[in-house]
């Protein structure tokens, strides 16, 4: 065979046409080395652009992880004034307790102890961000439990304060009218009518006629009606084992059975039944024995709602 390439050009010019004669050796090293020159240089460009591309991707990430490390400095700003927040939750808390008789949280219930190994520096696979990210759930894992323990707490404390204000309001502890004067104390007097000895169970307060009467507590009223020498009389239960009654009234507003409140109009002063003049007769009972209602009138200025 022949050892050699031959390669024909055609001159410009209608010079003629000149050959080539290359050895089959050289022609094949220099195509070799063409086809090596393309394939290295193919290689370069990628290996260029895949270094441009990832260049690209890892400055992305450096300016999302500056955007996060902001954010997490954010959070633990937050978490800061929410531990305040809590701390003064729990001064309030414990104000509260106080008021119902309840004795306050001690530090170590409001530590609420949690659970489980935080990671160590030591090992191999945790970075500083898994350790500040840890420190970070530990502490929104404890505000957790603290706002839970105060909410816990808090409806404890409640259902106690309320169910001692249902008490306070429907035990007798004002007036039962404004104005007028206290005329006739509870216990031994002279009968009016008879000049006998006789057990007054109530007071009495002359007035006008027309002069608001009103509940002393919360309560429902259990009689509205004309009582022998009472005249026209209201009384109410209070739930808790007191009654209170309102005698000698001009006029009734409220029916057996209506809800009324403390401080409600039931009536007005009047001089019905058995009486000398204008004026209201009113006792409190206690488990069916009349008390001495002066004893369930706390002055204006010291009780209030």
């Amino acid at each position: 065979m022949d050892s050699y390439f031959t390669f024909l050009y055609v001159r410009s010019g209608n010079a003629g046409v000149r050959s080539i004669r290359i050895h089959r050796a050289v022609a094949l090293l220099l195509l070799f080395a063409f086809i090596s020159l393309v394939l290295t240089s193919v290689v370069i460009v990628a290996k260029y652009s895949g270094m441009a591309s990832d260049a690209r991707r890892f400055a992305a990430l450096e300016r999302e992880n500056q955007a996060l490390l902001a954010k997490i400095k954010g959070f633990e700003t937050k978490i800061e004034r929410f531990t305040e927040q809590l701390n003064t939750g729990l001064e309030l808390q414990n104000r509260s307790r106080l008021l119902a008789g309840l004795n306050p949280l001690s530090g170590d219930v409001w530590e609420v102890g949690i659970g489980g190994p935080q990671p160590m520096e030591t090992d191999l696979d945790v970075t500083s961000a898994d350790l500040f990210i840890a420190e970070l759930e530990g502490d929104l894992d404890k505000m957790a439990r603290q706002a839970g323990l105060l909410l816990e707490n808090y409806e404890e404390t409640i259902s106690i304060l309320s169910e001692e204000k249902k008490i306070r309001d429907c035990t007798p502890s004002i007036r039962p009218l404004r104005g007028g004067y206290l005329s006739s104390r509870f216990g031994r007097r002279m009968d009016p009518f008879t000049g006998r000895i006789s057990r007054h169970l109530g007071v009495d307060y002359t007035a006008r006629i027309g002069t608001p009467v009103m509940s002393t507590a919360d309560g429902i009223v259990s009689m509205a009606k004309k009582k022998g020498s009472f005249g026209l009389v209201i009384e109410v239960n209070h739930r808790n084992g007191f009654k209170t009654r309102y005698a000698h009234l001009s006029k009734m507003l409220v029916h057996k059975g209506k809800e009324v409140k403390r401080g409600e109009v039931l009536g007005y002063v009047g001089n019905s039944g058995r009486s000398t003049g204008s004026h209201l007769h009113y006792e409190v009972l206690f488990k069916k024995t009349n008390r001495n209602p002066l004893n369930y009138i706390i002055p204006e200025g010291v009780y209030y709602d």
